[in-house]
């Protein structure tokens, strides 16, 4: 498999981030050796003329300068190659990326959910399944990519003295994703638990992303008639703060107002977990479950714990965790709030040195469907008659084939209703 520690198109830790418009703006950041280099990015439709954008220093440490060029007025729903400078004339390799289609647009769009990666060549061989996670979503070539948190793992990968350099090798590592499409980041335990040996500032000043609150530990930005919002819920045991879950309502409420299709919650520790490693947080699930099904949100994505697990759609949470439907495929705008956990996406826990072991033989009642045999990554694909289907796949690490862990298909439309409540309003109706 390549290695991906190397540079991707001739610059350093390029990636690509949303932080205005998602269907006029496009963020390019990567690092120059030369500190006296220009930032400058070469840009254009595919046979047009090159255009150049000018950005600003970054951030500047004893390796170079990382450099940020904001591309704007570019047109909705285009495809455009792109070129960074890297000082004395010398241009990056040609890339590509994809502009959003405009706001509240219905329309088919391909996002692809990652977490727990850890980095390309651990010692401990726990990080089997990442290089391979890394080739199969570039192939997908998606429009966005949603990182779900804990990137490096640096309290456990011994080959790095700073945490600095951990996270320059995970900027490469993720290229051939990250060149070609945004990938926006919700911040995980590793990210934030100095006890791990980490600190968010370090990611904060190489990842750009909309201002959002407490200092862009939260944030939200639009994709079409899709609104997502990454979450910061790193805690395995605490409820979110009352700030950060007072400025998730407003957003949600705002996006609803202004006519989004769909909301996508992103967070990283679960409410729904049923894994040894990481159980779910039962007072995000008791604080969190209320406040989606009054708000309507029909899928939130979680990761954190090393095993796949999906809820049946979900009502009165966390008194009942009650299903309103059975099957196992399809759910319809009468259904509840859809509870994802994909991970791994690479690596293996160090607790048990494996995927998590799950607490009970049967499943939960409110499981539809669970694997702790594989690593995986959910594809989000809205279609253009304003569906979700979630397709998951899953990786062994070792060149075989892909497989489908699971897929279900989310129909348009929020508001959520009990079956048996339906169907008993049907027979009140037919009398």
């Amino acid at each position: 498999m390549t290695d991906y520690s190397a540079h991707v198109h001739g610059a350093d830790q390029l990636h690509l981030s949303w932080v205005g418009d998602s269907a006029s703006t496009m963020t390019v950041i990567w690092r120059s050796c030369d500190s006296q280099a220009e930032p400058v990015v070469e840009y254009r439709q595919a046979g047009g003329e090159w255009q150049t954008a000018v950005g600003r220093h970054r951030l500047t440490d004893d390796l170079g300068v990382l450099q940020e060029v904001n591309l704007a007025g570019l047109q909705p729903r285009t495809r455009y190659q792109y070129r960074v400078g890297c000082g004395g004339g010398r241009w990056g390799d040609v890339g590509s990326f994809e502009t959003a289609p405009p706001r509240g647009e219905v329309t088919a769009l391909d996002v692809v959910f990652v977490s727990d990666t850890g980095l390309i060549g651990r010692k401990d061989g726990l990080a089997d399944g990442t290089a391979q996670v890394i080739e199969e979503i570039a192939k997908l070539d998606p429009l966005l990519v949603l990182h779900g948190g804990d990137f490096t793992y640096f309290d456990t990968d011994r080959r790095f003295e700073f945490l600095e350099e951990a996270i320059d090798y995970f900027f490469n590592q993720m290229a051939p994703v990250a060149a070609h499409a945004p990938m926006m980041p919700t911040w995980g335990n590793h990210e934030l638990m100095y006890i791990l040996q980490e600190r968010i500032e370090p990611w904060l000043e190489r990842y750009a992303t909309p201002e959002g609150s407490e200092g862009r530990l939260n944030y939200s930005y639009d994709v079409g008639h899709v609104h997502f919002l990454s979450i910061c819920a790193f805690q395995f045991d605490d409820p979110l703060p009352e700030e950060r879950l007072r400025w998730m309502i407003e957003d949600i409420r705002a996006a609803q107002a202004a006519g989004q299709r769909w909301i996508i919650p992103v967070l990283h520790v679960a409410p729904f977990a049923e894994g040894r490693n990481h159980p779910s947080n039962l007072a995000l699930r008791a604080q969190l479950g209320p406040v989606f099904e009054e708000l309507g949100i029909r899928l939130v994505v979680t990761s954190h714990d090393q095993a796949y697990e999906r809820t049946f759609p979900l009502v009165d949470v966390p008194e009942r965790n009650a299903p309103t439907s059975d099957s196992l495929v399809e759910y319809g705008p009468e259904d509840g709030t859809v509870y994802l956990k994909v991970s791994p996406g690479g690596k293996r826990s160090n607790i048990n040195k494996n995927f998590s072991n799950f607490a009970t033989e049967e499943p939960p009642h409110w499981t539809a469907v669970r694997n702790n045999t594989i690593h995986n990554f959910a594809r989000l694909r809205f279609t253009a008659d304003g569906d979700l289907v979630v397709e998951v796949h899953g990786v062994r690490g070792d060149g075989s084939p892909t497989v489908r862990v699971d897929e279900f298909t989310l129909r348009g439309g929020r508001t959520p209703v009990l079956v048996q409540e339906a169907a008993s309003a049907r027979e009140g109706d037919s009398r």
